[in-house]
């Protein structure tokens, strides 16, 4: 049980399936809990500022902002305007990534699989109500992919290292827009190349 969340309120739980994703609204102090149901299944994460949708969570900003190419516990997302967005509370497994950006029809096609659910359009999907195109979304954080670095700066996609029931809880640091995806990818090893599902929950 997570100490941060013993005097919380459960006030939504979402269940995303495999290419799929849900838009949630966080306001300020809210907790988010992005729970890996069955183990090894990446969760691509992106947010919008709720007052102001051109200020979005910001891969770039938030490694060199954190001097750190990952988000682990105690570290914070940030926005595209050098703000703080989310604090990192709990992370039972501190192997993410920010390096990736989220799989679209292109990256399929050149896979040999087009027309292939994918997290871009799933993302844009569920933002569709805050005026967010496929090519609005921003890069993501990749929760749970596991990318490794090599010497000379190749990126190797590796087995996530979650099990059954490993999550992150991030708190809110300002009203956000927010949607998740469950990420689809079953011709690499991205989800140990079977996906499965993702759940949210937001706490008060």
């Amino acid at each position: 049980m997570s100490e941060a969340l013993k005097d919380r309120v459960l006030t939504t739980q979402r269940r995303i399936r495999p290419g799929h994703a849900e838009a949630l609204t966080l306001r300020e102090g809210e907790y988010l809990q992005i729970v890996d149901v069955d183990g090894k299944q990446v969760a691509d994460f992106v947010a919008f500022g709720l007052e102001d949708a051109a200020e979005h969570g910001s891969t770039t900003v938030s490694r060199s902002a954190n001097d750190n190419v990952m988000l682990v516990q105690g570290k914070q997302f940030w926005s595209n305007r050098r703000r703080p967005m989310l604090d990192v509370v709990e992370d039972t497994v501190g192997r993410h990534d920010m390096m990736y950006a989220c799989c679209d029809p292109i990256r399929y096609e050149k896979l040999g699989s087009p027309g292939h659910a994918n997290c871009r359009e799933a993302l844009a999907e569920a933002l569709a109500d805050f005026g967010v195109t496929p090519d609005a979304v921003p890069s993501p954080v990749n929760w749970f992919m596991n990318v490794g670095i090599k010497q000379r700066g190749e990126l190797d996609i590796r087995e996530p290292l979650s099990t059954a029931g490993d999550y992150v809880l991030v708190k809110a640091l300002m009203p956000m827009r927010v949607a998740v995806s469950a990420c689809p990818q079953d011709l690499v090893k991205t989800n140990g190349m079977k996906p499965t599902d993702i759940v949210l929950r937001v706490y008060r």
